[in-house]
């Protein structure tokens, strides 16, 4: 689709930002309009709005976005030429975008230790939205696209058996892990943060708000600022950039995008002012342990895959998972995906393939909206 009709239509539906402000990347900012928002079951005061696009021909399609991000990122896929045919309903997940957050003078919980818990809203709560809305007796997803954290959250939720109407999952910037994770093959791309007792790549640390502090228990903090220095041990370009937040909004993009900083400004807006620091704070908790588990365990992810492969002997269908990567994603390393399909831990691949976007990097449905558009409609045309 041209840029010059995407523009055109985006000031039309949404409002307040023009052709030439969009185009040329100026501050100038929107927000979807909402046409439903619901309330968690397990935290009425966190509501979820829900967006859906023009388009009428199903199945219905539901768009999980990633970490300090927000449905924005599927702009292009709601107003575009996809959404004006097919159903497809996007949210912001609590803490992001224009959903609930806690409120603001509360304190990231710790315990007795001090060490950081993180709020429940912002852990079991985004599994909890998901399957609220893809449930919803308006939306009724058969469909769900999760990209980064939020394909991680729909394998999640597919696990915990939330998701009963899902007939297929796409998930793009996202390294599933599990107990038969690959040996030898880290998920995400080096170099890794020094100093932690796991591989953790510098990148995703940013994205939880990790920084290195010598006088810290663990040695470094877990809810320092997305405007802190960006630390001499990352790699170029992202060590150009001024700040944290600025080199983690940054490197969703392809490189020269990330060398030159020319990223759209919905990015840093949702990434840096319209996401709750405590929210990235209470998910790093859950990645580095500190926060106990909650009432269901959380399901693993590489047994979830496994487990989209129907059964026999109960009828059960297999659900397709298709599994995309832009070339030159920043966060995710391609040879790890590529050995969780010889290891067979993918057994429901679609085309048995994964598909590469090339010229794009961790935000391909972004990048590259044309190719992501045509291949997520020839899966859901598979299904």
């Amino acid at each position: 689709m041209r840029l010059s009709i995407f523009c055109t239509m985006f000031a039309l539906v949404v409002g307040g930002l023009s052709h030439e402000a969009y185009a040329h990347g100026s501050s100038a900012s929107f927000d979807l309009v909402p046409f439903k928002t619901i309330a968690l079951s397990s935290a009425p005061s966190i509501t979820i709005p829900i967006y859906k696009s023009s388009g009428h021909h199903g199945p219905a399609i539901l768009l999980v976005h990633g970490n300090s991000s927000s449905s924005r990122s599927y702009v292009k896929q709601i107003l575009g030429s996809l959404g004006v045919h097919r159903k497809i309903f996007a949210l912001d997940l609590p803490g992001y975008g224009q959903s609930g957050k806690m409120p603001v003078h509360l304190p990231l919980p710790v315990d007795a230790q001090g060490l950081p818990l993180g709020f429940p809203q912002y852990q079991s709560g985004l599994v909890e939205a998901i399957s609220l809305v893809a449930n919803d007796a308006a939306v009724n997803a058969e469909v769900v696209v999760g990209w980064s954290l939020g394909g991680d959250l729909t394998l999640l939720t597919q696990g915990l058996g939330l998701l009963p109407n899902v007939k297929g999952i796409m998930m793009f910037g996202t390294a599933p892990a599990g107990a038969q994770s690959p040996a030898g093959i880290q998920p995400f791309k080096e170099p890794n943060i020094p100093g932690l007792p796991f591989t953790l790549g510098i990148l995703p640390s940013f994205g939880f708000a990790f920084q290195m502090n010598p006088a810290a228990l663990y040695g470094f903090d877990l809810g320092a600022s997305f405007l802190d220095p960006v630390p001499a041990y990352a790699p170029a370009p992202i060590n150009q950039a001024p700040n944290v937040g600025t080199a983690y909004v940054r490197a969703f993009f392809k490189e020269s995008t990330r060398l030159s900083g020319q990223v759209p400004w919905i990015f840093y807006e949702d990434g840096m002012y319209r996401a709750d620091a405590r929210a990235r704070a209470s998910l790093g908790a859950i990645v580095l342990g500190f926060a106990p588990q909650g009432p269901i365990a959380f399901p693993d992810e590489i047994q979830v895959l496994q487990n989209l492969a129907g059964s026999p002997a109960t009828s059960a269908d297999d659900i397709k998972i298709a599994v995309l990567h832009g070339e030159e994603d920043a966060f995710v390393n391609l040879d790890y995906l590529k050995a969780l399909k010889t290891n067979g831990l993918l057994p429901t691949l679609w085309k048995n393939k994964i598909h590469v976007i090339k010229d794009a990097g961790h935000a391909p449905h972004f990048e590259r909206p044309a190719k992501f558009n045509h291949l997520l409609d020839g899966f859901v045309r598979d299904l």
